[in-house]
């Protein structure tokens, strides 16, 4: 979020200080800025002494201003439960002062909006709640910065609520939309970016017909990802190339000319970014994202860079001991495999079997019945690949793989693979290939 006072509404709480929780997309967790005027803070705390230490002076500014300032590292040391009694008394407290406090009720916002719903139900819900308060107090006092803020990171509650309902995409969008205006007639390129790509998801998450909605998405990334070079974010460059990529794919449905040949230059930008940076783990989930939108093309050639990304891929993830996305990855090179095969390479298919027979046993281990089944129709078109020379036993394994992904299918209620399966395991049973 991000605030500008003309007057100090409360003894210290200035307009720097509320930059500190100007939302941003970046990262699940709302990221903060330093304050300007307050001391560098300690690089470790000890949680239960800070939180013995806020109860018992019991300041509202001064415990909104520390639970703000050190929540994650509370949250870290398994104390998060400890800042609900606190809040609480800080909310009620407010309730009896008589001159509503716009800053406080913000603050108040941005502490629910990141706590877990271990510790407290709906928390992006009751945030807005205290956002609300907060937007009419400075709509009230016509302080146009706080409001901007105030409507972005309501904006970024919906978003994060929209994981679960889509309908809170339309609901982000005005709010959005209406803090952009304030930042576009200032040279804030930062606050500008961060908004331009919230907007962007809100747009892509939109549950429409047609790909309007995609190309709005695409407007909206493509200026964020402007605005971020233009300020040197190599990080905000990064995430938007990334994104334009997925928008790309996601044209590229809508028969779009060259919409995976974007994707992938996209994807290659945001990867190049990401090594500049040294962040692994997003270097592992572009390899992937770029093994994807190769392989989607079809041709050999594409197929073959397919594959050397997603094993690059699956080299990075079992440095990070990712056993989720090992799993997805070697099910997506068993496809690649195959599809080689049936491009006249042979060779590879006891990779596509070892592929498949690895992630199979990474999904059995999950417990993740989808992700096994698609390992195991992938090994019943291994094991129905020998056409005449096809032994009864290869037959048998096949029709078995194909028969266990059925019953998952069934079991998950995907009418759609149900059938799709069933007319595979009549045409086996009947000699097809």
């Amino acid at each position: 979020m991000q605030e500008g006072l003309a007057t100090p509404l409360v003894p210290g709480l200035t307009m720097d200080v509320l930059r500190r929780f100007f939302a941003r997309k970046s990262t699940p967790v709302i990221q903060l800025e330093a304050p300007a005027l307050q001391a560098p803070e300690p690089v470790d705390i000890d949680a239960a002494t800070v939180l013995l230490d806020l109860a018992q002076r019991r300041d509202v500014d001064q415990m909104l201003r520390v639970l703000d300032a050190h929540l994650e590292r509370i949250q870290e040391q398994g104390r998060e439960g400890e800042v609900l009694p606190l809040l609480r008394w800080a909310e009620d407290a407010l309730e009896q002062t008589a001159a509503t406090q716009p800053a406080h009720y913000a603050l108040l916002g941005n502490i629910n909006q990141r706590l877990s719903e271990a510790v407290i139900a709906q928390p992006h819900r009751r945030a807005l709640g205290f956002y609300t308060v907060a937007l009419a107090g400075f709509q009230q006092a016509r302080e146009a910065e706080g409001v901007a803020v105030v409507q972005n990171n309501m904006g970024m509650a919906y978003l994060d609520m929209a994981v679960a309902d889509p309908g809170n995409y339309c609901d982000a969008i005005p709010l959005l939309e209406e803090a952009l205006l304030f930042y576009e007639r200032g040279e804030d390129w930062s606050r500008r970016a961060d908004i331009c790509l919230s907007l962007g998801e809100a747009y892509l998450g939109l549950e429409e017909s047609g790909c309007d909605h995609f190309e709005l998405g695409r407007e909206y990334m493509e200026r964020a990802r402007a605005l971020y070079e233009r300020c040197g974010d190599a990080a905000g460059q990064a995430q938007a190339q990334g994104r334009l990529g997925d928008v790309q794919m996601q044209l590229a449905a809508f028969d779009r000319d060259q919409a995976r040949e974007k994707a992938v230059r996209h994807y290659r930008n945001a990867l190049s970014l990401y090594v500049d940076l040294g962040d692994d783990r997003a270097m592992a989930r572009y390899q992937d994202k770029l093994s994807r939108a190769y392989g989607s093309q079809g041709e050999e050639e594409h197929l073959r860079k397919g594959l050397r990304a997603g094993l690059r891929a699956l080299e990075l993830y079992e440095e990070q001991r990712d056993k989720p996305a090992i799993a997805a990855v070697c099910q997506r090179l068993g496809d690649v495999q195959l599809a080689l095969v049936a491009h006249g390479d042979p060779a590879v298919l006891w990779s596509a079997f070892e592929s498949f027979r690895r992630g199979l046993g990474l999904y059995r281990e999950l417990g993740d019945r989808l992700g096994r089944a698609q390992c195991l129709l992938g090994l019943g078109e291994i094991y129905l690949a020998g056409g005449d020379e096809r032994q009864d036993t290869d037959l048998n394994q096949g029709l078995g793989c194909l028969e266990e992904a059925l019953a998952v299918y069934r079991g998950e209620g995907d009418h759609a693979a149900v059938a799709a399966v069933e007319a595979r395991l009549d045409k086996a049973r009947n000699g097809g290939d």
